[in-house]
Order: C-alpha cells, then structure tokens, then sequence
C-alpha cells in the first residue's frame, strides 16, 4: 500500500512488526477502504469500477484475516523466545516468513487486476500514467530534499533504523546507534537503481495496458506483473549486499541487547499478539 519501495524500512524484523502495527488499532477492521481508496487515485473510475475496487479489497482484507494474521501471530509467539544467543536464527526466520507475506499479497492481487485491465479506457491508461509520473516527481523532490541537507544515504538508513527499534519498545544506547552507523557505511545506494527500475517497469506497465485488446494480453500482463522482482545482477546483487547488512544489524543488536530491552520488546508482541486475537475472535463471530 506504501509508495515508497525503501528496502530498508522493510528489512527482516522490521518488516514483520510493521505489518502488525495495525492490528493494535481500529484502523485494521477499515484497511480494506484506505486501500480502496489508494487504488482509486490512480484515476478516474467509473461507478462499477469503484464498486469492483471496493470488493477486491474487501475480500482481500478477509482473506488476509483468515490466512495471514494467524501467520503473523505465529510469528510473533516466536519471537516471544527471543534472546541473546538464538536471536540470529529467529531474525532470519522472521525476514523470510514476511518476505512470504508480501509475495502471497502480491498473488492474491494478481487475477483481480488482470481481470479489471481489461475494461479500462484509453483515458484511465493515460491518467494511470499521469499518476505514476506524480509519484516519480514527488520521490524526486524527496531526494533533492536529502540532498540540501547534506545527509548520506548510510545516515538516512540509520536514523530510519533507530525509529524502528523506538516504535517496537527499543531504545538503542550510544554505542548501539553507532554500531548501526558503523554498518549502514557498508550499505549500497540502491536510490537512483529503484528509480531507473520502476521508470521502465512503469513504462512498460502502461504499453501492455494499451494492449489489452490482443489475444495474449493475460499471458503478457501477468508475466510482467510476477516481474517487478526481476532486476539486473548489479541490482540484484546491491540489494542481496543490503539485505544481508539489514540482517546482520538487526541480529547483532538483540544478541548483545539488554535484558531490559528484551523484556521491553517482548512487552511489545505481547500487545501485538492481543490485538490480534481481539481481530479473530471478532471476526468469527461475525
């Protein structure tokens, strides 16, 4: 739902309890319509359209309910057994459970677009466009906004990291902010290659959709979808390098954290894991 793709705001553990942040508040039971509604901007739909937007997105919200929030949950009972010397294997563990939830995501959103491309006007195509050159423009702004402050890219990643550890009940000492700093300096600028890669991906994205009266149309259409993870061995290679410091970061800080943080991080997911009960006992007496 997100328009910023930012790898490292995703990475591992962060990615997990960032998902689960909203099934503390009522936000969760209405993500269906805040999704809804971030599909409508991309343009002008017609009445039916929108009714068909807010369906997928209900039963998405459903599905997610029945299928995913119980992963999540078991995800957190987990981690709940977190401490200095297993804290490498459940990092890891966590990184690719939600690394899953993304790629399920995604599929369970893939028939249904493929399905509503192909009633789309000349005109929704090129407001789509329209749209995504928006977006393009605003993260461009953003960066040259970085850029008038004169922060690094490895200073940008480390400040959004200790906002991490702060929003699920860690406050990093001295030493531990520096020691992410220490290892955000290894990290790769991936900026401007997630900027070329979306550009073309997009691009290519809005040529298939003027397309959508060809016989091969769905063959074309879902292929490039299932290949916006499909990037050049530079790039692919630069996030791999990330993702792998991501999770050394991660890992080390709970290895060497404090029995205090600890316990304060599990009072954290025990917050989350109420929550999440709360959501499916609702649900199933609905």
């Amino acid at each position: 739902m997100k328009r910023n793709f930012n790898i490292y705001l995703l990475t591992a553990l962060l990615f997990t309890l960032g998902s689960c942040s909203i099934a503390g508040s009522w936000v969760y039971e209405r993500a269906d319509s805040y999704l809804a509604e971030y599909f409508k901007e991309y343009a002008n739909f017609s009445d039916e359209q929108e009714d068909e937007i807010d369906k997928v997105t209900e039963d998405y919200l459903d599905w997610f309910t029945k299928n995913e929030l119980p992963v999540i949950r078991s995800i957190l009972v987990n981690l709940m057994d977190i401490n200095n010397n297993n804290a490498n294997y459940l990092i890891k563990e966590a990184y690719l459970n939600g690394e899953g939830l993304f790629e399920r995501s995604n599929k369970y959103f893939e028939k249904s677009f493929v399905e509503f491309s192909k009633n789309l006007t000349d005109l929704q195509i090129k407001e789509i466009k329209s749209h995504f050159d928006d977006i393009q423009s605003e993260r461009e702004k953003e960066r040259e906004k970085e850029r008038e402050k004169e922060k690094s890219y490895s200073d940008l990643v480390a400040k959004d990291y200790v906002s991490a550890f702060k929003r699920i009940n860690i406050r990093l000492t001295g030493a531990q902010k520096d020691f992410i700093k220490l290892n955000t300096k290894e990290l790769k600028n991936t900026t401007t290659d997630w900027s070329y890669f979306q550009k073309k991906w997009v691009e290519e994205l809005i040529i298939i959709l003027n397309q959508r009266n060809d016989s091969d149309f769905v063959i074309t259409i879902t292929e490039h979808l299932r290949s916006f993870e499909d990037f050049d061995k530079e790039f692919r290679l630069k996030r791999e390098n990330n993702t792998e410091i991501g999770l050394k970061i991660i890992s080390e800080l709970f290895s060497n954290a404090s029995e205090k943080q600890i316990n304060s991080f599990k009072r954290r997911i025990e917050t989350f894991i109420a929550s999440i009960d709360r959501i499916l006992a609702n649900r199933s007496l609905d």
